[in-house]
């Protein structure tokens, strides 16, 4: 049920989840960008910033699997190796 009392079905829900995994993966890409804008700070912090753009990039794959039909079709396209051999792997 949402907020209203009104029955979600499982696939809103999934839409609504990769609206959000979306967003926030675009919040993670554009806090590393102002992140690289100090070139200090990235050269100091480059394996940091790599992980960072690493979770966005994660995000924007998990985004688009759970807003797909079908799902495994997703899984393959996914780009993020590591992520699609630990969902494959699952």
């Amino acid at each position: 049920m949402n907020g209203g009392g009104m029955m979600v079905d499982r696939n809103q829900w999934l839409e609504r989840v990769g609206a959000q995994l979306s967003r926030l993966a675009t919040e993670i890409e554009a806090l590393g960008e102002v992140l690289c804008s100090d070139v200090e700070m990235m050269q100091r912090n480059l394996t940091t910033l790599q992980a960072i753009d690493a979770i966005a990039q994660q995000q924007n794959c998990l985004a688009r699997i759970v807003t797909a039909d079908p799902m495994e079709q997703a899984v393959a396209e996914c780009s993020f190796a590591e992520l699609k051999q630990r969902l494959l792997a699952a």
